[in-house]
């Protein structure tokens, strides 16, 4: 608190207290101007003291407030972007996985045939690798889930990769393939990729 001059309302008369003691510096007193006449302490004095306690103590609550706040904020952002992340990359491995349990489901249900075993060895013995023409790829599932059949019960066949063969893919894009595996059974176009039913009726047909 400073030294305070008040003017009574009404009147002409200006106040003093001191900032020490709190004294009103009467009308009359003995005293010089800058001096309390109850403690004796100049008037600036007093309040350059009290001023200054009041500075250090307002002064440390802001320092603490602020070093205390400063690393909130980074914290509370580096907890929101792990957060976010683990949900991404959850999210990312549940929908892989569905996307390949779809993929094992739809290459299955094309590769179930009413033929027995022996009915498909058969047939597979008289094949002739002229027979089957199929464009692949390595990347592709489905061709790889294609040749594993025809190689479980002995179908042969030529193949033509479309990234590994100079003229495949020109090959698939002139018939209209819009996908590998492309098969050509006898002239019968499986355009839709294998289907072991429609490849065991196109290989009959004469």
């Amino acid at each position: 608190m400073a030294c305070a001059a008040t003017e009574q309302p009404g009147s002409d008369i200006v106040t003093t207290i001191c900032a020490k003691c709190q004294r009103v510096r009467p009308e009359r007193t003995d005293a010089p101007l800058w001096q309390c006449p109850g403690c004796g302490v100049a008037y600036n004095k007093a309040s350059d003291t009290r001023a200054a306690g009041s500075v250090i103590s307002q002064g440390q609550r802001p320092a603490r407030a602020v070093s205390e706040s400063e690393g909130f904020p980074w914290l509370k952002w580096l907890l929101v972007l792990v957060l976010a992340w683990g949900a991404y990359t959850g999210y990312q491995a549940v929908h892989k996985r569905g996307e390949a349990s779809g993929e094992i489901a739809s290459i299955s249900s094309r590769l179930n045939s009413s033929a027995s075993t022996e009915q498909l060895a058969a047939l597979a013995a008289r094949n002739q690798p002229e027979d089957v023409l199929m464009y692949t790829a390595d990347w592709c599932p489905y061709c790889r889930a294609a040749k594993g059949w025809m190689a479980q019960y002995g179908f042969k066949y030529e193949e033509c990769d479309i990234d590994k063969t100079a003229g495949c893919k020109s090959q698939l894009a002139g018939l209209g393939g819009g996908g590998v595996p492309y098969l050509i059974v006898k002239g019968h176009h499986l355009k839709n990729g294998f289907d072991s039913e429609e490849f065991l009726a196109a290989l009959q047909s004469k």
